[in-house]
């Protein structure tokens, strides 16, 4: 991201070495890894990932792009927001926030102004998301969005696709 993206109560940024101790507070959390595939990375695997976000080429295809959404209140890392560039036009977006951050708007908030930046900024054509289908938070956060539900996998997660046609229609 070759700028921040700011809301009211958010900040949407690179990741940064410096954001270590608050990733681990959450991305290890057993309510956030419920619905996520595999393990918690450890800390030394968070101080590695956290360094190659923060300097990982914007246009890379074929990596997740992870960015902090830090509360602009206290300067914490809260969550983080998400693209798996597919291709130039396509990505695969995902998130994950902090319990003590849920049922406050922040994972919506953040998401509206990461989908915007998307499509308006990078000039995506299509996003795509998935989830666990027990994930009823999750879903209902990608369908408030405009993400279209598309048939559920035998695996039992639920795909979801938004168009840069559609996002800009419901703006």
């Amino acid at each position: 991201m070759t700028k921040q993206l700011s809301t009211d109560r958010l900040i949407i940024r690179r990741f940064s070495p410096a954001d270590l101790d608050d990733f681990c507070a959450y991305q290890a959390d057993p309510r956030v890894r419920k619905h996520l595939p595999g393990e918690p990375m450890d800390v030394g695997q968070v101080a590695q990932y956290l360094a190659a976000q923060a300097v990982l080429d914007e246009g890379q295809l074929e990596a997740w792009h992870g960015y902090a959404v830090e509360l602009v209140e206290t300067g914490t890392v809260i969550g983080d927001v998400g693209v798996y560039r597919v291709s130039a036009a396509e990505g695969d977006v995902g998130f994950q926030f902090h319990p003590g951050f849920h049922h406050q708007g922040y994972g919506r908030e953040a998401t509206t102004a990461f989908l915007a930046y998307l499509f308006e900024d990078l000039g995506l054509e299509r996003v795509t998301a998935g989830c666990d289908q027990a994930n009823e938070a999750s879903r209902t956060l990608l369908v408030s969005l405009g993400l279209r539900p598309q048939s559920p996998s035998a695996d039992g997660s639920c795909h979801f696709e938004l168009s840069r046609d559609e996002w800009l229609g419901q703006r």
